[in-house]
């Protein structure tokens, strides 16, 4: 071969893999602009228009495995269920369209305001739904009563919480006396429903009743539990009476616990305080899971 012909060969390889690499080039600008964007555009690229396209939601199961947190052992407990649980049908239709969080407000006296309570009812329904699924949050108050809500400032907040449903746990302060009246408590309720009703229209709400607690005795560093509250049953009986007539789901938390056996229950698994009125840790955390539980068996039973 002359030394033209090597030089004329030398020319035509480097021209073919010129044009090669080209062709390849091409087809792979050609195939990222086909091809669905599912990121952000980068500095070199950011004249692209980029889709992002968020993972779609998963499916909710029709039913949910439901445990029971009640000790077995405990005396005269009654089903864990939410009277009038249909009425929770709007908050479940939410969550199962999935468009956004479930949104639960709790709503109470000192047994909410350490959190405790709230956060068993959280992780008892994030644990069955998905943490993405239900956001649940609280305002409370010691020593309130369900009329100190109605206030400016506790209106405020609760309507900014924009809930799906409302859980709302009083009763202690407004029977803790011998002093209690079921008809002052009718309406102290009925001003509050009303209340919660116009701030939050499309809200289900679901009472609660109290636990249960001790009168005192003696004054000062004397001052001791004396015997169980005899009104804290017709509190409870008033506030399953009110919800009836006006379309309110219930959880009678003092039925369910053993109703007059229930002090003895929480007492003798040492989950009440040395005060008898409120409860340790772990007695609000029993009562957060079993009122999720509660919920968790209405959905199932929405299902069906």
């Amino acid at each position: 071969m002359t030394k033209n012909n090597r030089h004329a060969l030398i020319i035509l390889l480097v021209l073919t893999s010129a044009v090669s690499t080209s062709a390849t080039l091409a087809r792979q600008r050609l195939a990222r602009a086909e091809a669905p964007t599912t990121g952000t555009a980068t500095d070199e690229d950011s004249t692209r228009i980029v889709c992002v396209i968020p993972p779609a939601p998963s499916l909710l199961p029709d039913s949910v495995s439901v445990p029971n947190s009640l000790p077995a052992r405990w005396r005269n407990t009654q089903p864990n269920r939410l009277l009038g649980d249909s009425l929770l049908s709007p908050a479940f239709d939410t969550l199962s369209a999935g468009a956004r969080p479930l949104r639960i407000l709790h709503l109470g006296d000192s047994h909410v305001t350490s959190g405790d309570f709230t956060a068993a009812l959280r992780q008892t329904l994030q644990t069955a739904w998905g943490s993405g699924r239900v956001s649940v949050s609280y305002l409370a108050k010691n020593g309130a009563m369900a009329e100190h809500f109605t206030a400016p400032l506790w209106t405020e907040k609760i309507a900014a919480q924009q809930p799906d449903l409302i859980i709302a746990s009083f009763g202690t302060n407004e029977c803790h006396g011998m002093g209690y009246r079921e008809e002052q408590h009718h309406e102290q309720l009925r001003h509050f429903v009303s209340t919660l009703r116009e701030l939050c229209p499309n809200a289900v709400i679901v009472l609660t009743t109290p636990p249960g607690d001790y009168l005192a005795t003696g004054r000062g560093r004397r001052r001791r539990p004396g015997r169980p509250n005899p009104m804290v049953s017709r509190c409870a009986a008033e506030i399953v009476r009110f919800s009836a007539v006006n379309s309110l789901a219930v959880w009678d938390l003092r039925a369910i616990a053993g109703g007059s056996q229930a002090l003895t229950n929480y007492i003798n698994s040492g989950l009440m305080q040395r005060d008898r009125v409120h409860f340790t840790a772990p007695g609000y955390t029993l009562m957060g899971k079993c009122l999720g539980e509660a919920i968790l068996t209405a959905y199932n039973d929405h299902n069906r």
